[in-house]
């Protein structure tokens, strides 16, 4: 699989079909190393709209919830006042909270991910529930997710990590799921 990635990503960039990403600068000059991760966050959320709202109540490029965007003012990852339509403000927060959903999830993408999507409680209690029960490996959070959220949640949630990691290849920089 990792073999299949890596070619994917050179054919990619022989052909030169990496795609263009908006706001990539902002994304570089704020989550460094970790733009492509991100970049790839946001076009799963939000498909690049800076001004969408979705029927939810998501806001923005980041598709923050109005609760978890006050939690972010209140943290000091934006300033209060600040809008999630605002992309910079959207990008600053996103990462920041990546970051912190990262460390409160083994310090991988993937759990991160479904944190950032089907909520943190969600994601800790399948890690403990996926321990309890003796599932190995990297995703044995994911398989035990539907015992948690249910299996139409947890679909939604392995659907938006595989469109995660398209569009990481896709933009260029694919790492491995985690």
């Amino acid at each position: 699989m990792k073999t299949l990635r890596a070619l994917l990503l050179v054919l990619l960039a022989v052909v030169g079909l990496t795609a263009q990403v908006p706001f990539e600068a902002t994304f570089r000059s704020v989550a460094g190393p970790r733009w492509v991760d991100r970049a790839a966050q946001v076009k799963a959320e939000s498909l690049f709209r800076a001004t969408v709202t979705a029927p939810d109540g998501g806001m923005g490029l980041a598709q923050f919830m109005p609760a978890t965007w006050s939690w972010a003012q209140a943290q000091g990852w934006v300033p209060r006042g600040a809008s999630a339509y605002e992309p910079t403000a959207a990008i600053t927060a996103q990462h920041a909270y990546m970051t912190w959903l990262e460390s409160r999830t083994g310090g991988r993408l993937d759990p991160a991910l479904g944190a950032y999507n089907a909520g943190l409680g969600s994601v800790r209690k399948a890690q403990l529930l996926a321990a309890q029960l003796g599932l190995q490996g990297q995703a044995a959070w994911l398989r035990a997710l539907p015992r948690v959220t249910g299996e139409r949640n947890a679909s939604i949630t392995r659907s938006y990590l595989a469109r995660n990691l398209r569009y990481r290849i896709e933009l260029g920089g694919c790492h491995a799921p985690n």
